[in-house]
């Protein structure tokens, strides 16, 4: 009795580790099979990564870029689409003229999986490496093509401009609301950093511009004849500095002022500030800008100047953390060649766009290293980075991690609906079961 006691319990181990190795992602012949594809379309893709470096266009204006994103994918396959409708109230003439679609079908109905691409420059050049991001991003997609004629579903590749000003609804809100993102299933995309990281955390962020309008008078002769709109002003930050020991730790709350009068002898009839508020979830962003808000108002009645606001319509949302997506994810990245130990969580928060895609689907972004440790995204030495060897060979990673884990999802349909499913409960705990925006 003992002795088959003992053998059920060996066997049910060897079950237990036999079921282990098939689910732990990937394969062999999977892995290899994504690998080798990476290899393949490796060398064009960097190509044009470095082109995009050297042409360092900034938000709205990336049309070389874009051109030669649009011109490789469709040699690769892809149907794309360009010059994409999005609400005229954002991107003025109703066009996002440098965004762009591009589709693939596989050989049978399935997931639809999308990667973004990203290509925008700042004043100092791809200082934030979207040159890489766009770079790992079309490795990705070219690899997959290659394979797609053997793998249900649908790939998606999305040209989204202008990320570095995507809290003034440009970008992928305005992407968002055209409805280009509409049949995705799961959403992925790459950033580079001084670390490799699936921390999915970012700041929801939202904006607001207080204009005072008081009345002049000559600030000797008749000051109390005047309302001096500068002091409504000096009230409001005075208000949310004592503010800021009310707040979470994670809310940050910062403005300037960008009109306080004209000439020192004369009262201030008008003046203007303007603030952003974040923190790490939604609820509570909303919570400390209507606060905000109210010190504005306390500013406009303690002066006896007039408040003249309009809440934007468009905010960064911080992104659903899909547990599910990350896990697969990082299965990808050690099957790139990234140790687990290199993983590391962030301590410092920036806002994003992508907060808003987060916000509507299933989505995990990839920080892969390109410099060392406490390089400052928007830096120099980060822009460097972006260009360095050993900055593509970091993308490259991350492109692999992408492939494996797009490849992953198409070849196990049952995990995206565990993703869906994973993504939907969280979204309605932190939301209450709000509908995204």
């Amino acid at each position: 009795m003992k002795a088959r006691f003992g053998a059920a319990r060996l066997l049910g181990a060897l079950l237990a580790a036999l079921v282990g190795l098939v689910l732990a992602f990937p394969a062999v012949g999977r892995a290899d099979a994504v690998t080798d594809s990476v290899a393949a379309v490796e060398p064009t893709c960097r190509d044009v990564a470095d082109r995009i470096f050297a042409l360092r266009e900034q938000g709205g204006a990336e049309h070389q870029s874009s051109a030669l994103l649009r011109e490789t994918l469709a040699g690769l396959g892809f149907a794309v689409t360009g010059d994409l409708s999005v609400p005229a109230d954002l991107v003025p003439g109703g066009v996002s003229q440098t965004a762009f679609r591009a589709e693939m079908a596989g050989n049978a109905p399935g997931p639809t999986v999308a990667i973004m691409l990203e290509y925008d420059a700042l004043a100092n050049g791809h200082s934030c490496g979207h040159n890489l991001i766009a770079g790992s991003g079309l490795v990705a997609a070219a690899a997959l093509a290659r394979l797609m004629p053997g793998l249900p579903g649908r790939l998606v590749v999305m040209g989204t401009p202008d990320e570095e000003r995507g809290s003034a609804g440009g970008g992928k809100v305005a992407l968002l609301e055209g409805g280009h993102f509409d049949g995705a299933d799961v959403v992925l995309i790459t950033h580079p950093a001084d670390r490799w990281s699936l921390d999915q955390r970012l700041l929801a962020m939202k904006r607001a511009t207080f204009t005072f309008h008081g009345k002049a008078s000559h600030a000797a002769a008749a000051p109390e004849k005047g309302v001096n709109a500068l002091n409504a002003v000096q009230l409001t930050f005075h208000c949310a500095d004592m503010l800021r020991q009310h707040l979470p730790q994670d809310v940050r709350l910062h403005g300037i002022v960008t009109k306080g009068g004209d000439k020192v002898n004369v009262v201030p009839e008008l003046a203007q500030a303007e603030f952003a508020v974040r923190a790490l979830d939604t609820a509570t962003m909303d919570d400390a800008y209507a606060r905000l808000v109210d010190c504005a108002k306390a500013g406009a009645l303690g002066t006896g100047a007039s408040l003249e606001f309009v809440a934007p319509r468009v905010a960064l949302t911080s992104p659903v953390v899909v547990a599910p997506l990350i896990e697969a994810t990082r299965r990808g990245l050690l099957a790139a060649g990234v140790e687990a130990g290199q993983l590391k969580d962030w301590t410092e928060f920036v806002s994003s766009d992508l907060g808003r895609v987060g916000n509507a689907y299933p989505t995990v972004n990839v920080w892969f290293k390109i410099a060392p440790g406490g390089t400052a995204l928007h830096s120099d030495a980060m822009r460097e980075a972006a260009g360095s060897p050993e900055g593509w060979q970091a993308a490259r990673k991350a492109a692999t991690a992408v492939a494996l884990t797009a490849y992953e999802m198409f070849t196990h349909p049952q995990e995206v609906e565990a993703v869906k499913q994973a993504f939907t409960a969280a979204r309605g705990k932190a939301t209450g079961g709000a509908p995204a925006p």
